[in-house]
């Protein structure tokens, strides 16, 4: 918040210098007073009358004598005042604006106007006025080309994308643009209808800059209801004292109106808007010199308006600063959308090219699992093939061949059963009948079930199950990922190893730890121990599918668990199941 009072405090300055500067910078230039000498030197610089003297209702009169080496003038004057008596003024290309005035040196002139209020009018030689003039329409052409070409830039984005902030500043470029050319093509009107237009356009550029801030911002405007009838109750109020004849309250309104937008935009920068500060400097400037142009409209002889702030008034350069920070805004805000737009088309790229390496990964894993599934059933069934030929053609060997045929054929089965489950873990169909078991009493379970199968093959099964461990899960499903553990650790144990068993409890999790004394996994194949169809670069040729601990995690991990891994190559391995432990009291 600290690095954002500076801007604030700038921009409030820099409005301030402004205006100071403006006041300054005008009370530099000459006035004539009435009844004074207009001299040549100050007819080439231009110079305003000021002290006009109202002898009439709407009349107003002053006076001047010509100096001595004046011979023609020409008088500039504004749109609401008309000259009276004006026998001696030619009006130059029928503007309304620019008369021709014929002077004799030394000769006292007399100009007689008809205007609401006092005249502002200006006496400059005709060559002064030629280039002062000339120069009003270039710059005139300037702002209005600006204010075009942006409005086109701002149509067409519109166009291809319906924002209603865009709509907000067409409207205020529109605006802008008529007001422009309404004041190049009529620099004095003498119609009332046509004065009344262009004295709203400075209401309507006041409501539509601070629309145009808050639209661009993003601020919430009330759409129906109260807000919406307050909203437009509001802008009537302001338009219509805008509007008014008294030129305190005209200058007054319209100066807080700007200063409502100048406020709305440091809320913005305050409130943490992004991009805010792009709009609010360009606003304290065009707030700033908007002043200038309310000046005059004061009636106020401290502000007698010279020649300089007069054609800087008709150009309208001062809207520009305002107008380009919220094209500068528009642009930023698209330029930002693009660049979101190309991250996320490489991120989408890079989520792309990995799933497709994941795709490819998982096909080859299928391919080299299908070429296992034919392997292990070949074999068995080549096995089964030989035993019946052997049998057709000598009966009597039944009895020494029925235990391989029935190991082949029970391997053929339990080969079919986890194919089988392993394809409905995978599909996310295998439901789990769940109920409260104890951990502790499923491992003694499991470990009396393979007892002998450990006899068989001479390694000691020894089992600490002490410690109850409730947990909730499928007590089947259970037990068939502790015989998993177990018959793995059997078939990886040689002759005269050992094989431990240990429930315990670690914080809220029920844990079983299935540790023998195999040959272990190298640390490069443990990462890849729980992939079907895994089997230890250091293993022999045992019974094993593959697919006992695939099956294994896959069901730990529909109980919310998992099975982790601990070990060392030539000491074993530690398999420790890990599930939610349940308090005692559910």
């Amino acid at each position: 918040m600290k690095q954002k009072w500076p801007i604030l405090i700038f921009s409030a300055l820099l409005t301030a210098f402004i205006v100071l500067a403006g006041i300054w910078g005008n009370a530099q230039f000459q006035q004539l007073p009435s009844g004074g000498v207009l001299t040549a030197q100050q007819a080439a610089k231009g110079i305003a009358p000021d002290g006009w003297r109202q002898e009439a209702p709407g009349q107003w009169h002053f006076t001047f004598t010509a100096g001595e080496d004046l011979s023609s003038l020409t008088l500039c004057v504004t749109n609401t005042a008309a000259p009276l008596e004006a026998e001696r003024l030619t009006d130059l290309a029928r503007s309304g604006e620019l008369y021709a005035l014929d002077v004799t040196p030394g000769e006292t002139v007399e100009l007689v106007f008809a205007c609401r209020r006092s005249p502002q009018t200006w006496l400059m030689s005709s060559a002064f006025a030629d280039r002062a003039f000339r120069f009003r329409t270039l710059t005139q052409l300037i702002t209005l080309t600006a204010f075009v070409t942006m409005g086109v830039v701002v149509l067409a984005l519109y166009h291809y994308k319906h924002q209603p902030e865009l709509g907000y500043f067409l409207l205020y470029l529109v605006i802008m643009s008529a007001w422009a050319l309404m004041v190049f093509f009529f620099p004095a009107i003498r119609s009332g209808p046509l004065q009344l237009v262009l004295r709203s356009f400075f209401a309507f550029t006041v409501l539509a800059s601070a629309l145009l801030a808050a639209g661009l911002l993003g601020m919430e405007l009330p759409r129906s209801g109260r807000g919406l009838l307050g909203l437009i109750a509001g802008c009537a109020v302001f338009f219509l004292l805008g509007m008014n004849d008294y030129p305190p309250l005209r200058v007054g309104v319209l100066a807080a109106g700007m200063f409502f937008c100048l406020y709305l935009l440091m809320a913005a920068v305050k409130a943490g808007y992004e991009g805010a500060g792009l709009m609010l400097l360009p606003c304290a400037v065009t707030t700033g010199f908007r002043i200038w142009a309310l000046l005059p409209g004061l009636d106020s002889p401290f502000f007698v308006e010279s020649v300089p702030f007069y054609l800087l008034r008709c150009s309208r350069l001062y809207d520009l600063p305002f107008a380009i920070g919220c094209m500068v805004f528009v642009c930023r805000r698209f330029a930002l959308l693009f660049d979101r737009t190309e991250q996320l088309a490489r991120e989408l790229d890079a989520r792309v090219a990995e799933r497709t390496k994941e795709l490819t990964a998982e096909t080859d894993a299928r391919k080299s699992m299908m070429l296992n599934i034919f392997h292990d059933l070949r074999s068995p069934l080549f096995a089964v093939s030989n035993g019946l030929e052997t049998l057709e053609s000598a009966p009597e060997a039944l009895p020494a061949l029925l235990p391989a045929l029935r190991q082949r054929v029970e391997f053929l089965r339990r080969l079919t059963e986890d194919l089988f489950l392993a394809a409905k873990l995978e599909q996310k169909q295998l439901l789990l009948n769940e109920d409260r078991a104890a951990l502790n009493e499923e491992a003694a379970a499991v470990c009396a079930a393979c007892q002998s199968e450990a006899d068989q093959k001479g390694v000691a099964l020894c089992l600490s199950a002490d410690v109850l461990l409730p947990v909730w899960g499928d007590s089947v499903r259970l037990q068939q990922i502790l015989q998993n553990l177990v018959t793995n650790a059997i078939h990886y144990t040689p002759a005269g190893g050992s094989i431990h068993v240990v429930c315990r409890a670690e914080g809220g999790t029920a844990c079983v730890s299935v540790q023998d004394t195999g040959c272990g996994i190298a640390p490069e194949d443990q990462g890849a121990v729980f992939d079907r169809y895994f089997h230890t670069s250091a293993d022999k040729k045992h019974d094993s599918t593959g697919l006992g601990l695939t099956i294994a995690q896959e069901l730990a991990r529909l109980h919310h668990g998992e099975i982790t891994l601990q070990s060392e190559v030539g000491r074993g391995s530690i398999f420790t199941l890990r599930l939610p432990l349940l308090n005692i009291e559910e």
